[in-house]
């Protein structure tokens, strides 16, 4: 397909058509507009090296093969308000990297040069502004416009910045003299094209902003959050949003927004599952910027008391946080790296700061949390899922602080011992015990093994930080038992060294951390007690009590094992819960795709749990289909619109729906699904497509049957 740049293009977005005209960058769009303004809502200018190498190489490739016209993307401007003014939409990165280039060729050429003056009045100044003291063409963002007049003014002799070091990119190319300095002007003026469109409505800005695709540097998630925020907004208010904004990311950091808002979003709890790393922006824009009444001001206040919540979860080292328990648990909650807890805990500081729980029901959430994520680490078991059940945990919590009639913390300890599904539940006593005995400590990560010594060693009395000291590498490792064992130690060890050695190894028992393993080797454990930087010496409470025996054997290894249990149950307590709900048998539930697998014919439901783990009792199949139907439409009705508009006919528009036929209305929408009556593996076929419809799974359905006894 070819494309005719000499005549407009039309560009269809929804109900929008826009036509688009092929351009020449400079000649064109440049020289035909006095101010070319970026708005406070785009980012800053951020090509590097690598962008700008692809530009040249590409403008010599146009060159040499002699193309009459090099396409270099899309410009998006609106040019609505003052005729003189345009808005840059999209194409800021583009734009100022060839006006960059423009003032190199123009400095280049030097002042005597008949073409000097020519390129800085047509491309680069405008000689009528009477505002600006550089009579700059292009006004970048606030931060950046200073820069930028710096290297228009000053050029080589600027300060250091990234429009200075892309400036001298330019100036290196034009010295190397693959082509002549007006060779090179000459592609930017009659080669370099756009297709430049414009708009004069901002709504329609935004929609094409979104479609189009370009050969500049990908926008981030929360790049495009601030442009829907902005955009719409003009004078004052677009300032106070911006100032807002600004303040938002120096909260949470630049680099931290677009996990920032991820977070944000899931703990708003629209949808029972977290928010997936590239769908932030369309589900900001779906569950936020288009509900009723929507005010970017008020919401850029919502987001910034987040904002502060999110700074204390994520960095309490750098953070003032007032109460040294809540500081402390949260550094502790950091080692472990869990960022799938982070949207529940901005549900429970929120509770906090509105009132909703007391500072000292924090403290003991945020121990009951330490204590649950520690425990599992320690005996091993993997995280899947964990994600779905933090998602939904707040939600889960409240339902039962409502059924059992008891505080938060009573319901949180409640679901984590008794409600979630058994391979997410609080490990018991007993597991961690087995774990001490059966588990290879040593072949963990390193990050994790540090935490469980630093918890251990800080077990009763006063703190070390060992775990910082070890991620710094002033601590490492410390088999006690060396890996390889001399003769002394097989005498120290006994008759069954090789056994003992095989045993205890890499268990915990076995373990240390000190900062001079390299010293201590595989001397006998005598040596490695009384030598200079020996455990008797050491600052680690836990090499103290290891200095306390006079022979490191089998008997020592279950005395400390022993002591490491009881640190454990000490330091990550197990909740003592008083409410006792019914419990189902956890072997009889099977997830509904291997039900499927196995044929469900036969068998009845009696119970299921889905994303969050909260158990529904069901009677029937039926009644699974329908209380399924029910929580996807809660959790995202627009999945079930979707499915109605496509050729999915268990979802049809009502009116679409025949005299004969049984469907079931969705609340008060123009929705029904099918409700008809069908066997068990129906059943179970129509829940996979309607799971498929909202992007679900059959996996994620775990139900409780039981055989039907038809005799």
């Amino acid at each position: 397909m070819s494309i005719n740049f000499n005549q407009p293009a039309k560009y269809y977005f929804g109900v929008t058509i826009v036509k688009g005209n092929a351009e020449l960058i400079v000649s064109q769009v440049i020289a035909n507009n006095r101010t070319i303004n970026i708005p406070v809502y785009q980012r800053r200018y951020s090509w590097r090296r690598e962008q700008l190498e692809r530009f040249v190489a590409d403008l010599k490739t146009a060159y040499a093969n002699q193309r009459e016209r090099y396409f270099f993307g899309s410009l998006i401007l609106n040019a609505t308000g003052d005729t003189s003014t345009v808005d840059v939409i999209d194409g800021q990165q583009r734009l100022t990297t060839v006006s960059l280039f423009l003032i190199a060729i123009r400095d280049f050429l030097g002042s005597s040069d008949v073409d000097y003056q020519r390129v800085n009045e047509m491309f680069l100044i405008d000689r009528f502004d009477r505002d600006s003291v550089a009579k700059n063409r292009l006004h970048p963002v606030p931060g950046d416009e200073e820069q930028y007049v710096d290297v228009l003014v000053n050029g080589m002799s600027a300060a250091d910045t990234i429009f200075k070091s892309t400036y001298a990119y330019f100036w290196n190319v034009l010295q190397q003299g693959d082509l002549t300095v007006r060779e090179w002007l000459s592609l930017l003026e009659q080669r370099l094209q756009v297709m430049n469109i414009v708009v004069d409505q901002y709504d329609d800005a935004q929609l094409i902003f979104e479609s189009l695709n370009s050969t500049g540097m990908n926008l981030t998630e929360s790049d495009k959050i601030r442009n829907f925020l902005l955009m719409g907004l003009k004078g004052d208010q677009q300032a106070a949003a911006f100032q807002l904004w600004q303040q938002n990311e120096r909260l949470v950091g630049s680099e931290e927004l677009s996990r920032f808002y991820r977070q944000y979003l899931t703990s708003l709890a629209r949808s029972s599952k977290p928010v997936k790393e590239n769908e932030i922006y369309s589900d900001y824009r779906r569950y936020v910027g288009l509900t009723k009444d929507f005010d970017q001001i008020a919401q850029l206040k919502k987001e910034q008391a987040a904002a502060k919540l999110f700074a204390e979860i994520t960095a309490p080292a750098t953070v003032a946080i007032k109460d040294q328990r809540v500081k402390s648990l949260l550094i502790r909650l950091g080692h472990l790296n869990n960022d799938i807890l982070v949207p529940y805990l901005l549900q429970v500081f929120a509770k906090t700061r509105d009132g909703a729980l007391s500072a000292d029901q924090l403290v003991e959430v945020l121990r009951v949390l330490l204590a649950y994520l520690a425990r599992r680490l320690f005996i091993g078991v993997p995280t899947t899922g964990l994600n779905l059940l933090f998602a939904a945990l707040d939600r889960q919590v409240e339902h039962y602080v409502d059924q059992a009639k008891v505080d938060y913390v009573e319901g949180l300890k409640l679901v984590l011992t008794q409600i979630v599904k058994e391979n997410k539940r609080f490990p018991t006593d007993q597991s961690l015990k087995d774990a001490l005995v059966e588990k290879d400590y040593y072949h963990m990560s390193s990050m994790s093994l540090w935490f469980i010594l630093d918890e251990l060693n800080n077990a009763s009395g006063e703190e070390q930080d060992l775990f910082d000291a070890a991620q710094s590498g002033k601590y490492s490792i410390e088999h006690i038992m060396p890996r390889v064992v001399n003769s002394s130690w097989q005498k120290a060890l006994g008759t069954d060294w090789r056994l003992v050695h095989n045993v205890w190894l890499n268990r915990l028992a076995n373990l240390t951390l000190t900062g001079f393993n390299g010293q201590m080797s595989n001397r006998p454990y005598i040596e490695k007690r009384d030598m200079a930087d020996g455990y008797r010496k050491s600052g680690i409470k836990l090499n103290q009590w290891v200095a306390q025996f006079d022979k490191w054997d089998e008997a020592t290894l279950q005395e400390r094992q022993a002591d490491l249990l009881t640190r454990a149950l000490t330091v990550w307590p197990r909740p003592n819960v008083s409410t006792q709900l019914a419990t189902d048998d956890p072997n009889s539930w099977d997830t509904l795709d291997m039900i499927l697998e196995a044929n469900p014919t036969g068998t009845k439901p009696v119970a299921f749990s889905f994303v969050d783990d909260q158990v529904v009792q069901i009677k029937s199949w039926t009644d699974l289909y329908n209380q399924l139907i029910d929580l996807l439409w809660d959790a995202d009705p627009s999945n079930f619109f979707a499915m109605a508009n496509s050729d999915e006919s268990l979802v049809k528009h009502v009116n679409e729906v025949e005299a004969d036929q049984r469907y079931r209305q969705l609340g008060d929408s123009d929705v029904a699904v099918y409700a008809g009556g069908d066997s068990a593996w129906s059943r179970v076929q129509h829940i996979k497509r309607l799971l498929a419809g909202s992007d679900h799974g059959l996996s994620e359905v775990n139900v409780k049957t039981r055989k039907v006894n038809h005799s």
